[in-house]
Parts: structure tokens; C-alpha cells; sequence
């Protein structure tokens, strides 16, 4: 794969996407292509089934591969977050030592006090970001080089469980595809809607996704608050689907005739849809009540959300800004606007692509994953990828098959490694020399237990044959899925979990 080409996985609750784009000398992303799939194996942005996943992300990085024309895929880059992750503010003191000059070892090592800091069951520190330094009690925002003797740092540590990224990393674990970085939503989205402007005088950025909504708060450059509710565009989709419609048809409606102010609503209309059990009645639905079931839902997701913001309003003079794939719904910038008293616009990151770039790359959708390339092509100049099979590394042996490795191991352990020695070197030369006839004698013997051993052998894998086949029976008969392809092109299994 290209040195420049980059390619970028959201792991969403509805759909994982993927997006392949080369960096231009000047910054700009040329896109490449993109894929995308319906996918229920991501709940709060914890992979919960990892087969399935694995699956999906497969087949998806092949098409890809494909509708691309990119050689290889060997890396990808996916942002992390999820319902459990948070911020801790954290505080790390040190004196800067005989020199008097802070050096980029002091901050790396400052940095991990602050990770240390945080601590708990299943808790894992994804990101250390820092708010400012303080040197002698003066307060700067790059201090290395300075002099001083004590220096302060502030951070802000975002932190979730553990459990996010193991099991991202069990699922590409499966694909055999190699994760590269992986950098936290909110930072990938704020690198691609954000003006410089707005990251330093302060703003919010909500994040609407189907099962999460996450609010972000920049000042000064620098991350300063994080809260995920555990509610989004999937639940306004499940109460419409109460109404006795299926979950297509209201995701339809949602978008088509549904509205986030019932105010907004002047001149109210019937829709008629089919009812979600063929035996009843078509359902008829208000778009006045329609709009009523949205902004109710609404209220509900964005009340932690405006509690925080109506806290802060003299500290985010850039207002608020809005992205997300469940952003598209109607009057849904009125809304917030309405109440909480914000100026509010969509977030955009056209500015990042080159001229003549599809208008479809401009959709909201696509900010999470653009960033994510921004910021990975960042990580990459800092830490150059190493090439896979590079003359001098060990290549790996083929994977053996299921059959191979059963015997292998059945083997193993009837086999005699450890054969048994008979030589003793402390033996006079009357007892090394032996008599014609019993050499013969044991020559027969060693003979006659050759034989024993190859008819065993063949009666061994005879069972194992047998053994084998009522296995390959069994996988094709149970429950078990296809979970993608490994570097050698042979299917492998999973059972569900």
C-alpha cells in the first residue's frame, strides 16, 4: 500500500464504514473510494459480537481493495469511543532537575505519571491531553526548551473500560489486517469541522450518532469537557416503531416527514404506512404527534447535554456546532438553538478535500472518518510504518489446516519424545562388547517393534481420519459462521458467542 494512502474504519452501531484517501503534499485528501454495510454487532461502540464483526470488516476492506484498485491492504486506522469513556482532570508536579531546561523526556514522563494516575477495575486511559503547563507558576502552553525549576502540568486523561479495545482488537485480530492508530472520536471529529478559530475561543460539538450522542467542549485548543449519553437517533427510530410500523418504515418517516419541533409543524397531515403485522390495517400517523414522539425523545437525550452547555455559555463564544449521521433530522439545528440559546450550525469538512471531490464526500457521515485520516497521516510522519516481510524479518509458516493441527497434536501425545538412553560412559569395554547372538537377538526385536509401531501408526491415523470427518460433519452441521479470510486464503470458523 502507498506510503500516503490511508484508510480509515468507523465501527458505528448501525453500519461500519470504511474510506480510503491519499494525503497530497499540500494536506488535502484525495478520496479514493469508500464501503459501507448494515451491521447490529456494535452496541454503544463496544464490539459485541466479534465474529460478526470481524465478518463484516472483511468483506468490507475487500470490496474496497477491489472498487479502489489499492494492491494491499495491510493497515487500518479506526477512532475509538464509546458510552463508558470519560474525562479526568489530573495534575502532575515535577522539578525539572540539575539542567533547568525541560526536555520532550520530562513531558513523555509526565504523561505517563498522569495515565498512571487514573486507575480502576477494567479501566484503561486512551488519551492524555494536555490543557497547559505551568513553569515556576507561570502559565504556558509549550514549555519545552524553557527554563525553570518546578514545572505543572494540566490534563485532561480520557479514560473508559478496557473492554473497547480488546475487543477491537480481537476482531482484527481475525481479519489478519493490522490496526495502525487509533485516536479517540472526539478528537477525529473536531480535526475535521473545527476552524483554528473555534478550537481556541471555544465551542461545543455534538455528535448525534443510532445509539450514542456525544458532546465535546474545545477551548484553547484543547479538549475540556466529554459526555456520552447512551441515547441517539436509534431510539427516536424504535418509538415510532411502537406505533405498530417496521423499524424501516420509521426510520423513513423520521427523516422524510418527521420534524425535532412540534412547532414547526403549521399544517398538519395523515400518512398512511403498512402496518408491521400483514393481518391489520394500515397505520395512520399525524405529523403533529410524529414531530411530538421526536422532540419528547429528544428532550430526554439532550437534557445531561444542555445541563452542561448552559453552565459554560460565557466560555463558547463559537457556539455549537453539529455532526453526525442522525444530525439530518429536520429543524434539528432549531431545536438546539431554541433551547439553549446557542447559535448553531453543522459542522463541515469540505475544506480538507481536494477540488473536484464527489459532493457525496461532503455528507456529515464522512467527518468521523476523514479525521481520522488527518489524524493518522499525523501519527504516520511521527512513526513511519514498518513494511511487512522486510529482508531479515522471519516470515511466519503456513497456517496448517484443522485437520493437520488435530493430528499433530493427537500424535504428540501417543509420541515418545524423550527416547529412552541406554549408554552409560562409565561401561568397562567388556560390557560395550556384546555377543553376535545377542545382537541378533535385539536386532529381531528392534525389528519386530518397527513393525508394532507402523501398524499403531496406521491404525492412529486411520482414527484420525475417522475422528476428523465426524468433526468436519459437526462444523458444517452447528451453528457456526464464516468469519472473513486469513493471509493465506483459507476459511476459518467461529462459533457464536
Amino acid at each position: 500500500m502507498n506510503s500516503n494512502i490511508y484508510v480509515a474504519i468507523d465501527l458505528g452501531s448501525s453500519r461500519i464504514s470504511a474510506l480510503a484517501a491519499e494525503v497530497q503534499e499540500n494536506g488535502l485528501l484525495r478520496i479514493i473510494g469508500d464501503e459501507s454495510k448494515t451491521s447490529d454487532d456494535i452496541k454503544h461502540g463496544v464490539v459485541e459480537q466479534v465474529s460478526g464483526a470481524a465478518f463484516k470488516v472483511s468483506e468490507i476492506v475487500k470490496l474496497l481493495q477491489n472498487s479502489s484498485r489499492i494492491s494491499d491492504i495491510d493497515y487500518v486506522s479506526v477512532s475509538i469511543g464509546a458510552k463508558s469513556m470519560k474525562h479526568y482532570p489530573v495534575s502532575v508536579n515535577r522539578f525539572v532537575g540539575s539542567t533547568n531546561t525541560v526536555s520532550e523526556s520530562l513531558i513523555a514522563e509526565m504523561r505517563s505519571i498522569c495515565k498512571a494516575k487514573v486507575q480502576g477495575e477494567n479501566v484503561y486511559v486512551y488519551d492524555v491531553i494536555p490543557l497547559y503547563y505551568e513553569l515556576d507558576g507561570k502559565r504556558v502552553d509549550n514549555p519545552i526548551g524553557l527554563n525553570a525549576t518546578q514545572i505543572t502540568g494540566k490534563y485532561n486523561a480520557v479514560y473508559g473500560n478496557i473492554k473497547i479495545k480488546d475487543e477491537i482488537q480481537r476482531c482484527f485480530e481475525r481479519t489478519g489486517i493490522s490496526l495502525e492508530y487509533q485516536p479517540i472520536a472526539v478528537e477525529t471529529l473536531s480535526t475535521a469541522v473545527l476552524e483554528a478559530t473555534e478550537r481556541i475561543n471555544g465551542c461545543a460539538i455534538i455528535n448525534f450518532g443510532a445509539t450514542t450522542t456525544t458532546l465535546s467542549v474545545y477551548k484553547e485548543d484543547a479538549l475540556q469537557k466529554m459526555l456520552v449519553v447512551p441515547l441517539g437517533g436509534h431510539n427516536i427510530t424504535k418509538d415510532i416503531q411502537e406505533l405498530g410500523i417496521s423499524e424501516a418504515n420509521a426510520e423513513r418517516l423520521k427523516y422524510l416527514k418527521g420534524t425535532a419541533l412540534e412547532s414547526t409543524v403549521d399544517n398538519p397531515i395523515y400518512i398512511q404506512i403498512p402496518a408491521l403485522e400483514p393481518n391489520k390495517d394500515d397505520v395512520r400517523i399525524s405529523t403533529k404527534f410524529l414531530a411530538k414522539i421526536i422532540e419528547s425523545r429528544l428532550d430526554e437525550i439532550m437534557k445531561p447535554i444542555f445541563n452542561e452547555i448552559n453552565s459554560m455559555k460565557s466560555s463558547l463564544p463559537a457556539g455549537v456546532i453539529i455532526s453526525g449521521g442522525a444530525s439530518k433530522l429536520n429543524h434539528l439545528s432549531n431545536y438546539i438553538a431554541e433551547k439553549s440559546g446557542f447559535e448553531v450550525k453543522f459542522g463541515k469538512h469540505k475544506e480538507w478535500l481536494v477540488e473536484n471531490t464527489s459532493e457525496k464526500y461532503f455528507d456529515t457521515r464522512y467527518s468521523q472518518l476523514i479525521g481520522t485520516i488527518i489524524l493518522s497521516h499525523e501519527n504516520r510522519l511521527l512513526n513511519p510504518l514498518e513494511k511487512k516481510n522486510d529482508k531479515g524479518t522471519k516470515n511466519k509458516l503456513p497456517r496448517k489446516g484443522l485437520k493437520a493441527r488435530f493430528t499433530d497434536s493427537v500424535m504428540g501425545f501417543f509420541g515418545d519424545e524423550n527416547k529412552f538412553d541406554d549408554t552409560n560412559t562409565s561401561e568397562t569395554k567388556n560390557d560395550q562388547s556384546k555377543t553376535t547372538e545377542d545382537t541378533k537377538k535385539r536386532t529381531t526385536e528392534e525389528s519386530e517393534n518397527d513393525n508394532y509401531l507402523v501398524d499403531a501408526t496406521n491404525n492412529m491415523n486411520m482414527f484420525v481420519n475417522t475422528l476428523t470427518y465426524k468433526l468436519y460433519n459437526f462444523i458444517d452441521q452447528s451453528k457456526l459462521i464464516f468469519i472473513g479470510y486469513n493471509p493465506k486464503k483459507t476459511k476459518t470458523y467461529g462459533i457464536f458467542r
